[in-house]
């Protein structure tokens, strides 16, 4: 197991290949101004100047918005738990799922329908918040955690394992990882990304990368 930057890792994988890009958007609860702007540095923005890419998000006036003011040309409305609806043709190198399955009722939804365009060599690489990670234990031990106001759904290693299984996943890599944001923490973040590399199980965020099974 390792501990990395997320986003610097998944645009490494993603470099030069076909790429199908789920919950995309973000920011929906922002003034557009701050939005358009965050935009232009999100991981959609990164992997859009480094791959093939097509985003999927069902925040249709966010996708209008962006498409109105020259931010994205890629972004199509689909709902990820309902991708067999999608009207996109052929498949893709690697299905970046970001951070998007604790936010589902039904995840399972989502991988099945990922398999429609999933490459028979492609990758899935999904990351969601560490059920047990450090960062949230200690945040939990000191009264400040909070959990995302749209989150549902909690994952450790051995549960989001038993749930790729089940929708016919064979998990290649599983790792964790820090997202752009923790730098802000300067010299907090510098310590616990220390610690975090020699013990990176209790990593804040997981890092899967899976190929589905034929």
């Amino acid at each position: 197991m390792r501990y990395f930057d997320r986003d610097q890792t998944i645009l490494d994988i993603a470099r030069g290949k076909k790429v199908l890009h789920l919950g995309c958007v973000g920011f929906a609860d922002l003034p557009v101004g701050d939005r358009i702007l965050l935009a232009k540095k999100s991981l959609h923005w990164a992997l859009t100047e480094v791959a093939d890419v097509v985003g999927i998000d069902y925040s249709a006036h966010v996708v209008e918005e962006y498409r109105k003011n020259g931010v994205f040309n890629n972004v199509v409305v689909g709902n990820v738990e309902r991708l067999e609806e999608l009207d996109l043709r052929g498949t893709f190198d690697v299905i970046v799922a970001g951070d998007i399955i604790e936010h589902l009722s039904n995840p399972g939804l989502m991988l099945d329908g990922i398999q429609k365009f999933a490459r028979p060599d492609g990758k899935l690489v999904l990351t969601t918040p560490h059920a047990f990670g450090l960062p949230n234990y200690v945040r939990f031990v000191f009264n400040r955690f909070k959990e995302g106001a749209e989150h549902v759904l909690a994952f450790n290693a051995e549960n989001l394992t038993h749930l790729l299984h089940r929708h016919g996943y064979r998990v290649e890599e599983l790792d964790t990882c820090y997202q752009r944001h923790a730098r802000e923490h300067g010299a907090a973040f510098v310590i616990g990304r220390s610690v975090l590399t020699r013990f990176p199980k209790f990593g804040g965020t997981l890092f899967v990368v899976a190929r589905p099974q034929p």
